[in-house]
């Protein structure tokens, strides 16, 4: 067990010293290009800050980097009998329905043919966990209505 968590913290810090790289990298030679002759070296070091204060805000929300186990699972709602029951349950038409919402672990454990551990055994392969749902709960219905209605605000 402690070498898998010491192989998920590597990975981690792999990709966060990925995304600072790549980021700053690209960055430097754009500060100098822009920065005036006098102050070259202040303005490329403070747009260097202020991108990785940017670069670690968003590694933050990341909730896999937070708590592997807290982190969302996206379930496919692709199985028509699951679809078509929530469709109904909301009243909307099944092309309504996403194909895919993100939620809790405990509701993936729950409709997905998966206990929690093959959930979290997933963490180690891929940042984002995933299953199949093969029934649908009120919870999961909960869920697909926020995905829902946040798809509608946004149109």
């Amino acid at each position: 067990m402690r070498g898998r968590a010491a192989f998920r913290q590597m990975q981690r810090l792999s990709c966060v010293a990925l995304a600072l790289l790549m980021l700053g990298g690209a960055g430097f030679a754009q500060d100098a290009a822009n920065a005036p002759a006098t102050s070259a070296g202040g303005a490329a070091q403070a747009a260097a800050g202020e991108r990785d204060a940017a670069v670690l805000d968003a590694l933050s929300d990341d909730p896999i980097a937070s708590d592997p186990k807290t982190a969302p699972v996206e379930v496919s709602l692709g199985d028509w009998t699951v679809k078509t029951a929530i469709a109904a349950k909301l009243s909307r038409k099944v092309s309504q329905i996403p194909l895919t919402v993100k939620v809790p672990p405990k509701i993936a454990s729950e409709v997905c043919p998966q206990d929690s551990g093959d959930l979290e055994q997933q963490v180690i392969v891929s940042p984002t966990r995933t299953c199949a749902a093969k029934k649908a709960t009120p919870a999961l219905e909960d869920e697909v209505r926020k995905a829902i209605a946040k798809k509608e605000s946004l149109e």
